[in-house]
């Protein structure tokens, strides 16, 4: 066994040891340690404010073990505080080690009926912390995040990004006119965009991204490449998504809308 494989099998024991013994099965924390030739998958469930999280995120910090990862899952229970569930990347970003062969990042993202908003901050900003991890993990070409990044993630430069899924989280952040804007992704061919979805918010029809915003991005160069396009929860009609389509021909677009209320 290589010392990184005995390295992440010490974590994936540490991290269980975490769990109580009256802790539901459901809400067991765990880590799914995978090897293929010198490189790791990595999937882990748990909390994403407990012990076990953080003890992954100082693991990853490590020059000697973030070289190893091939590919990386987040997951949590349904649990947060006042109804926030955040991932804090920073204590895995901090040391700006280099993931140089990690290729896909998948961080849990909103279902319907979810109690908690999954996000990615150590509160409730993202404050350019998915850019950091855009940076340190060139040859990235998956990526899956609650949280729309900040326009930072549009100033690392060209990207190999083939798989692109964003949720709002708490602000779009300009996200999709920035994107419109970008040059970084030239192999982007799947994108998907949750739009802003905290409708009981007062405010939420103006938090959400402009259709004008769509236009552009339909229109420019960086959505040439793109063949398929995931909608959730758009905020303009059928009507305006075919005016969309339109100046894209042949784009495929998948639109999904879905609610959750009580009664």
């Amino acid at each position: 066994m290589s010392k990184v494989a005995k390295q992440l099998e010490s974590l994936r024991q540490r991290i269980f040891s975490c769990n109580e013994p009256e802790d539901p099965a459901s809400h067991l924390q765990r880590l799914n340690v995978i090897q293929s030739e010198e490189l790791f998958d990595l999937d882990f469930f748990g909390d994403s404010f407990g012990e076990g999280c953080l003890e992954l995120m100082q693991a990853l910090s490590q020059s000697g073990i973030a070289p190893y990862i091939r590919s990386l899952i987040l997951r949590s229970p349904d649990e947060g505080a006042n109804g926030t569930l955040s991932w804090d990347l920073e204590p895995m970003l901090e040391a700006e080690v280099s993931f140089s062969n990690l290729e896909s990042v998948s961080i849990q993202q909103n279902k319907p009926g979810d109690h908690n908003c999954s996000i990615i901050g150590a509160e409730y900003e993202e404050d350019g912390v998915i850019a950091k991890l855009l940076e340190q993990a060139p040859r990235l070409a998956e990526l899956t995040i609650p949280s729309a990044p900040s326009a930072r993630f549009f100033e690392v430069g060209a990207r190999p990004l083939q798989f692109l899924s964003v949720d709002a989280g708490f602000d779009t952040q300009d996200f999709i006119l920035n994107l419109a804007k970008s040059t970084c992704f030239p192999q982007l061919s799947c994108f998907e965009w949750g739009e802003y979805h905290e409708t009981d918010m007062e405010d939420y029809s103006e938090r959400c991204t402009a259709i004008e915003s769509f236009r552009e991005l339909f229109a420019s160069k960086s959505f040439s490449p793109v063949s398929r396009f995931v909608w959730r929860n758009p905020v303009c009609d059928d009507e305006q998504i075919e005016e969309l389509k339109q100046l894209k021909p042949g784009l495929e677009v998948l639109v999904i809308r879905t609610a959750a209320y009580y009664v």
